[in-house]
């Protein structure tokens, strides 16, 4: 013979329970006005018992009290190996319990109805809450149900006993929250591991997952393969960068990341990968569009870590699957997160708005394909880590000088890596090579090096002592300088 105990606030789902605890020979303990419920539900009533009539106990504090007695909680918590060793329960009790079902009062709801504090305070649950805690604590003899949405898998046998207690504490744990937001006016972040990783950015930080925070459902998808840590932090940034290109200047755009910065950015596969294939080795490609068959071969071609898309054909699929031995690293992701940020250093939290703002060049003055380009460069560095400055030529991000501790390195790296490309694809300099630069210039120094690169315009947004000095010599030079007062660090 089994025993349940049924004790819930919310009572859908029990017309479709209840018959299936019947049919298996399952007698039910239960209180109030579920036991009223049930009743309405089962039709052999010898087989319902009232918990007030099993403890001998009545109902005290105006029902505050029902389930909070030794025969209930001996009967959840006693070890069914150890039956000898619980002769003291045993001769009170007789009865140990095999599934306990359970929803906590709603204070959750109730919170967001009313003010009044006797109200809330009369929702804030406590045998249910011990009840739950107790079959959790016992789970290896003891089923525990803590949703209506749940008992149609137990039935099947989807959810085993420990599935089972890690929902149930979930439950609980969303619920203690609300209830010391209300309290202490703060809300405290859960969350659930979605996949473990190998390990952190190096082989001794272990363990290493990744994790879902407040039940929410991640924005990507993992199609194939396991990402890594670092994996993680580009395909973030190579996705956010590609959307945001898309959305504010129309068309695809894909990119080349290793190492939290971009090696290239263009409009198609070849052309970010061929802008520095050096450093994108072993890289994580972002793709504002669909994966068709044809980018996917030319994938498997080259030595890359991983690919995060907007989507992928099946064909597209099959192919990346095929790559790395079947562990390449295939992510799908079409809505970004502007939420706020938070990062934990040296034992607190930093919280800041997301950059979410995109800065597009609207001086009519100036050659809309200049304007695009000036744009493009804008939204790479929103995702290159500071200090950093890229190229910009014909529509691709030809040049990328990224975290240097001073701006004027940057600027040689960047040059040096944008000729190199032009010299690789015979391109011959034409009087628009655009220097965009995420924070402003401090000296005139990086105005001539950027000339001697060949640039004709320079964005910054300015905002250094020597702005004057700076523009000036910028003009001297014959260079356009464009101050737009917005600066994109990335740390």
């Amino acid at each position: 013979m089994s025993n349940a105990i049924i004790s819930v606030s919310d009572k859908k789902g029990l017309d479709i329970l209840v018959p299936h605890l019947e049919k298996n020979n399952y007698t039910i303990y239960s209180t109030g006005s579920t036991y009223k419920h049930i009743a309405s539900l089962i039709s052999n009533t010898s087989k319902l018992c009232l918990i007030s009539e099993f403890t001998k106990s009545p109902e005290i504090c105006e029902g505050r009290v029902k389930t909070l007695h030794p025969k209930i909680f001996g009967g959840i918590l006693g070890d069914r190996e150890k039956m000898s060793h619980y002769s003291d329960i045993c001769s009170i009790n007789g009865v140990f319990f095999d599934l306990v079902v359970v929803n906590l009062y709603p204070f959750q709801k109730k919170y967001n109805e009313t003010e009044d504090e006797n109200i809330l305070l009369e929702n804030i649950d406590i045998g249910g809450h011990s009840l739950i805690r107790a079959a959790i604590k016992n789970y290896k003899y003891v089923s525990v149900l803590t949703s209506p949405y749940d008992y149609l898998d137990y039935i099947s046998g989807i959810l085993n006993n420990k599935n089972l207690a890690s929902i149930a504490i979930r439950h609980i744990l969303e619920y203690d929250n609300a209830i010391n937001s209300w309290f202490n006016d703060e809300f405290i972040n859960t969350y659930s591991i979605e996949k473990s990783m190998k390990y952190g950015l190096n082989p001794y930080m272990k363990p290493s997952n990744i994790l879902s925070k407040n039940n929410k459902a991640p924005l990507f998808e993992i199609i194939n393969g396991q990402p890594s840590y670092i994996n993680m932090l580009d395909c973030e940034n190579a996705i956010k960068l590609v959307l945001e290109a898309s959305n504010a200047l129309g068309g695809n755009f894909c990119a080349s990341f290793k190492h939290t910065s971009p090696a290239g950015v263009g409009k198609t596969f070849i052309e970010a990968r061929n802008i520095d294939p050096k450093s994108s080795f072993g890289d994580i490609i972002g793709f504002s569009g669909t994966v068709d068959e044809e980018m996917a071969r030319e994938i498997k071609k080259i030595v890359s870590d991983g690919i995060i898309a907007y989507d992928y054909s099946q064909k597209a699929i099959e192919i990346l699957k095929e790559k790395k031995k079947g562990n390449y690293l295939v992510m799908k992701q079409q809505n970004l997160d502007y939420g706020m940020q938070m990062r934990d250093v040296n034992g607190v939290t930093l919280m800041q708005p997301s950059n979410h703002s995109i800065y597009v060049c609207e001086d009519e003055k100036i050659p809309l394909d200049i304007r695009r380009d000036i744009s493009l460069g804008y939204i790479t560095l929103k995702y290159t880590q500071s200090n950093s400055v890229c190229f910009v030529y014909d529509g691709k991000v030809i040049g990328i000088g990224a975290g240097q501790q001073n701006r004027v390195d940057c600027v040689k790296i960047a040059g040096e890596k944008a000729i190199d490309w032009m010299d690789r694809n015979n391109v011959i300099l034409k009087q628009n090579l655009i220097l965009v630069s995420d924070a402003f210039f401090p000296f005139k120094d990086n105005v001539e090096v950027a000339r001697n690169y060949g640039v004709s315009y320079i964005v910054q947004p300015g905002g250094s002592i020597r702005d004057d000095e700076i523009i000036a010599r910028a003009k001297e030079l014959g260079i356009k300088m464009i101050l737009n007062n917005m600066r994109v660090f990335t740390h």
